[in-house]
């Protein structure tokens, strides 16, 4: 589609041009900073990474069951893997393409794989919505929170509520998405409940790892805000990458919306410098992680 490719290259364009506006002015202190590469705080930075894509697979798992799809937790991990390695090419299709494929090798419905991963991201945006408000209550005046908050809300309401089997809504849905009528057989609104506060988890992992990241890069000296402020802003910057659709990933829109948070208490600079680590910091684990699963001998290969 041309007009989704267009608005694509302008969100990706508009967003390196902020980063390249913020970075040019500091680009001599960029190059000459000295970074303290601490190995405590890189090593547990890392740790709690893979910890919290562990956590992010157990759910998506365990709501694959309520879809009657049970699989083994190394063989969900090989597809997880693939197919969040693949949201980075840009256009949103080759990840759902290749969930699919995955899916298929593994004796999974892939409209079950699919349903219960969009599923998924949009708990995960609502939950990310309610952390930073929790932190940062003064979000909760922004249209931006407001609209994206109203939009996840609206979507999850509309998806798992409104068009119940048997109705008429319902039918039309599930002509048009039969992974739908997967997702109603097994959720209930306990179910539900459990799996919202589970992937309340993640968020609060990454933002740790994340100031563990800044304190093994910077130091104690440098990194004066509280865990909160981390959990927060690394919070916020990845929302905005989620509510970005048009960008792979949410690159250069979650860095952008990362320096904006920092930039007033680490410095230009320096925020620039944690942005672009953050990323290839995030990037390089889930390659580590997914090169190690599918790197796993299985016990019996399905034909």
């Amino acid at each position: 589609m041309w007009w989704f490719r267009a608005l694509q290259a302008v969100v990706l364009v508009g967003a390196g041009y902020y980063l390249v506006s913020v970075a040019a002015p500091d680009w001599p202190a960029i190059r000459s900073r000295d970074l303290a590469w601490r190995a405590g705080p890189l090593l547990a930075s890392a740790v709690l990474v893979l910890i919290t894509l562990a956590v992010l697979l157990a759910a998506w798992t365990a709501s694959l069951r309520w879809c009657a799809a049970p699989v083994r937790y190394r063989d969900a991990a090989r597809i997880w893997f693939t197919a969040n390695l693949a949201r980075f090419i840009p256009g949103t299709v080759w990840q759902f393409a290749s969930l699919a494929v995955m899916a298929s090798r593994y004796r999974v419905a892939p409209l079950a794989a699919t349903a219960t991963v969009l599923l998924e991201q949009v708990v995960l945006l609502v939950t990310g919505l309610l952390v930073l408000a929790g932190l940062t209550p003064a979000v909760l005046h922004a249209a931006w929170w407001q609209t994206a908050f109203v939009a996840a809300a609206g979507l999850g309401a509309a998806g798992l509520l409104l068009p119940r089997p048997g109705g008429r809504i319902g039918h039309w849905l599930e002509r048009r998405v039969p992974g739908v009528r997967m997702l109603w057989s097994g959720l209930t609104p306990g179910r539900l409940g459990r799996f919202a506060l589970l992937l309340v988890v993640p968020w609060l992992l990454y933002g740790v790892a994340f100031r563990l990241l800044a304190l093994g890069l910077f130091g104690d000296a440098v990194v004066p805000q509280s865990w909160g402020f981390y959990i927060a802003a690394f919070t916020g910057s990845y929302v905005a990458g989620v509510i970005a659709v048009f960008a792979p990933a949410g690159l250069l829109v979650r860095e952008a919306a990362l320096i904006g948070v920092l930039a007033p208490a680490l410095g230009s600079g320096d925020a620039v410098i944690l942005a672009v680590a953050s990323r290839i910091w995030l990037t390089a684990l889930e390659v580590l992680a997914a090169v190690v699963v599918l790197a796993l001998p299985t016990p019996s290969e399905p034909q």
